[in-house]
């Protein structure tokens, strides 16, 4: 059974505030005129009256004991009827008559077979994609509303939801099971059992967590993926199956553990582990995309350090290569063993011709045995000796290079200084990148990637990489096999340098170009450039965009919803129109602020240096009664611990019921409400089960950890968290602050355990962590909280906090720190009609733009 508490169904809550019984409880003259002239007594009036407001707000009759004490005491203070009025009815009949009444006023008919009906068929369409029974009736709900039928009692929709489900999901899991081979079946039916003296299963392997973007955990995941994929081709089981439905399946599975999943049948265990190996499948290819852009983000920042430090030791590196350079010249000086050598060499040369003159190449052998007189002649040995002497010159050389160090040693420093000349870090990489070369080839052979666009060069350069992959040369052709030359315009000037080497044209430096490849593979991968088949995160971004048909029909009411054209326009609105739109708004911005300088007193120019500036604000001193009143409020307002809070908070606004099984039903724990709220407040508190266990009475560390893995997810306490904001907003004294139209968003340093993909160090903070980029509402409560690397840029997830809020508060103004600049976001903002306000760094020192040709912005 589903809680009426997680849908949408009509109900009357525990909290209702003054504002909602003014707005939607107040009867209008021509409802108390009606009343009046239809009704015989006040009893009947006031019963009508309620029946009406309540159907109004519900769209259904509540049962009168259901009705809240305060809802009636309002409306028949509203209407002025006496404090003794009941709402009671002469008979039932007359409540009958009263309720058709009602539904003829409000436009609406009583069809129950029909309404039956079409709840089922909706939800039987919606079960396709929909695995809780509470969207399953909210769905429903909303199609009532819209064919104008009178909604069913909950028990009703529940129960229909629960039978509909139940026939969809067994269609959905026989199909699953109906595409497998029996091999495969007993495969995944195996995962759990314990093998091995540790006592251990399988059945965890899909749900580990990948560590840190260390080079052994690469190399670990990269085992992982190949185990997973060994599994089977989920993408055949699963074919035909909504991803949202193998979402809900597979967070139903990675909620159990071995023992739990074994109490399922066969068949539904078979089914639930084919989706939670798919999402492993999925979870491990974003995970190495991840890890593959971390570490390399990585490799660079250490070649930028090296570069840095080279910077550091350029006078120590420069004196050394002088000093190796003074001495080989002293090798080869006049007074040098090269110098003394080569004359030595020289003379006894001259000995071995002046011996040998008369004879060359076309002298007899009689000619020669007569000068030599038939034997090894001394100028033959001169000559010998003269090369032995030339050698040790040459030796002596050598073993000067060697006591420096040796010949790589001096290439590695003059590398160093050359990089330092030339500010290029990009040579340093390929040393930063040995121990991952192997691991990040074999990566590029397991998983598959794919070009987004038509620019497909960095695919073609790393498939050129692959080909010369072994033997590890030195250098490689700049050609592929079938000789067109390898397109390197993704790269910069300083890269293409690199890469090339003068002596050998025609040739790529092995180890450079290497370097220089997974350097941009991973920022397409984190641009979308380039994406990962079989991945979530790194998915073909262009496969998700809606058919330009579809997106053309509803472009005109999206564009003035977002108050981009007003409604009466008749002209189409293109990308010219958009532009001319801008130049106009800055044109007119321009000359407001130009008019309104002379009496804004906050900007003015320095005189002096020409320079703009912003005085300062200063707040003003509170009176003396607002501190009185501050006063007597901390008085008058009682303490309340923070367990307190958290289980007031639940008991009022009920968010606690968001919480419970994957499965979608209601828990069947004894006391969810104190279960929840207790579990709530550990979590919140960042306390272990253990010491929370030991401090508060009857609740275990057992009974905590199986609330927390199996009943809640991020998704539950966004949903909790929506209760609260919307709560909260009702309240008449939020309205004392704002009005919800505007927010806030800013990051706080997080810190985290160090053994996970997210955990970076912040240069801002200096310490290892996340960031939590909060959206703070001018109604002074979160909206959305996204928790972030700390080495992002801020802005790109402003858009995405505000889409992703789904409470009432919808603020189309957005305010931010220095993080919050980026053309594109400030681009996307405005087409998606938000006004992006974020704090500009030394903008005195920006240049501005004319917005037309007749006048320059100001």
């Amino acid at each position: 059974m589903t809680s009426i508490e997680r849908t949408a169904s009509p109900r009357f809550k525990r909290l209702i505030t003054a504002r909602e019984l003014h707005v939607f409880f107040t009867p209008s003259e021509e409802e108390r005129a009606w009343v009046e002239e239809v009704t015989d007594s006040d009893e009947h009036q006031l019963a009508l009256l309620v029946a009406l407001k309540s159907y109004q707000r519900m769209g259904c009759f509540p049962k009168a004991h259901d009705v809240p004490d305060q809802v009636v005491e309002f409306v028949r203070r509203a209407v002025e009827l006496p404090e003794s009025t009941l709402p009671v009815y002469a008979s039932g009949r007359t409540a009958e008559r009263y309720r058709s009444w009602v539904r003829e006023r409000c436009g609406v008919r009583y069809d129950g077979q029909a309404a039956r009906g079409l709840a089922e068929e909706t939800m039987r369409v919606a079960a396709a994609s929909k695995n809780s029974p509470a969207d399953l009736i909210n769905i429903a709900l909303e199609k009532l509303v819209e064919a104008n039928l009178e909604i069913p009692r909950f028990s009703t929709l529940d129960a229909m939801a629960s039978t509909v489900r139940g026939q969809v999901n067994e269609e959905i899991l026989a199909g699953i099971r109906g595409r497998m081979t029996e091999q495969e079946r007993r495969r995944l039916l195996g995962l759990p059992d314990v093998i091995g003296l540790d006592c251990k299963t399988l059945f965890n392997a899909p749900k580990q967590n990948p560590g840190r973007a260390t080079w052994s955990h690469f190399k670990r995941l990269k085992g992982h993926l190949e185990w997973v994929d060994g599994l089977g081709d989920t993408g055949k089981w699963l074919e035909q199956v909504a991803s949202t439905k193998v979402a809900d399946f597979a967070g139903e599975a990675e909620a159990q553990d071995a023992a739990t999943l074994k109490d399922y049948t066969d068949d539904k265990r078979v089914a639930l582990t084919a989706c939670l190996a798919a999402k492993a499948r999925m979870r491990a290819r974003d995970d190495l995309a991840t890890m593959l852009c971390k570490r390399m983000a990585a490799k660079a920042k250490k070649a930028r350090e090296e570069l840095a430090e080279i910077h550091r030791q350029q006078q120590e590196i420069v004196e050394a290569l002088i000093g190796n350079y003074r001495t080989l010249l002293q090798h080869v000086d006049e007074e040098g063993p090269a110098q003394r050598a080569r004359a030595r060499v020289a003379a006894l040369t001259k000995e071995a011709l002046d011996a040998l003159e008369g004879l060359d190449e076309e002298s007899s052998a009689a000619e020669v045995a007569e000068r030599l007189d038939g034997k090894v002649p001394p100028a033959f040995l001169l000559l010998a000796e003269g090369l032995m002497v030339q050698s040790n010159g040459l030796g002596s050389l050598l073993s000067a290079v060697d006591k420096l160090g040796g010949f790589e040693a001096q290439y590695a420093q003059i590398e160093k200084v050359s990089a330092h000349h030339g500010d290029n870090w990009e040579v340093l990489l390929h040393g930063h990148l040995k121990a991952d070369r192997p691991v990040m080839f074999d990566l590029t052979d397991v998983i598959e990637l794919k070009a987004t666009s038509e620019d497909a060069s960095v695919l073609h350069a790393l498939a050129h990489a692959k080909a010369h992959r072994t033997p590890a040369r030195d250098y490689i052709p700049d050609r592929d096999a079938d000789g067109a030359k390898i397109d390197i315009s993704f790269a910069t000037q300083n890269w293409r340098k690199v890469i090339r080497d003068r002596r050998r044209p025609g040739y790529f430096v092995r180890r450079h170009f290497e370097a220089m490849v997974f350097f941009y593979l991973a920022e397409e991968l984190r641009c979308g450039d380039v994406a990962v088949i079989g991945s979530e995160e790194y998915a073909d971004w262009s496969e998700q965009l809606l058919p330009w048909e579809q997106v053309e029909a509803t472009l005109p009411e999206y564009l003035v919803e977002v108050g981009l054209c007003e409604a009466s326009e008749a002209t189409p609105f293109d990308g010219r129109a958009l532009v001319a739109q801008l130049r106009r708004r800055l044109t007119e911005a321009a000359a407001k602020a130009d008019g309104e300088y002379p009496d804004n007193d906050e900007p003015f120019i320095d005189p002096e240096t020409g320079v703009p500036k912003l005085k300062p604000r200063r707040a003003e001193k509170p009176r003396a009664s607002a501190v009185r009143l501050e006063q007597a409020i901390k008085e008058r307002m009682p303490e309340r611990s923070l367990l307190g809070i958290v289980a007031r908070t639940a008991y009022w606004v009920e968010w606690w019921h968001r919480f419970g099984p994957a499965s979608g039903n209601d828990p069947k724990l004894k006391d969810p409400f104190g279960r929840y709220v207790i579990t709530t407040f550990v979590k919140g508190t960042n306390m272990t089960y253990a010491e929370a266990a030991r401090h508060i009475a009857g609740v275990s560390a057992h009974e905590l950890s199986v609330a927390a893995r199996r009943h809640t997810t991020v998704a539950k306490l966004n949903e909790a968290l929506t209760d609260v904001v919307n709560a909260h907003a009702n309240l008449d004294m939020s309205r004392a602050w704002g009005n919800g139209t505007t927010a806030a968003a800013d990051g706080t340093h997080m810190d985290t355990y160090l053994d996970n993909l997210l955990a970076e160090t912040s240069v801002r903070y200096r310490a290892v962590g996340g960031i939590a980029y909060h959206h703070i509402s001018d109604l002074y409560i979160a909206l959305f909280t996204h928790f972030v690397p700390c080495r992002v840029w801020e802005a790109v997830y402003i858009i995405e906090g505000l889409l992703k809020n789904a409470s009432e508060v919808q603020p189309g103004t957005i305010h931010a720190d220095t993080q919050g600049q980026s053309y594109p976001v400030f681009a996307l903002a405005h087409l998606l009609g938000i006004d992006l306000m974020p704090r500009i760094r030394n903008w005195k020192d920006c240049l501005t733009t004319p917005c037309s040709v007749s006048r320059a912005a100001t």
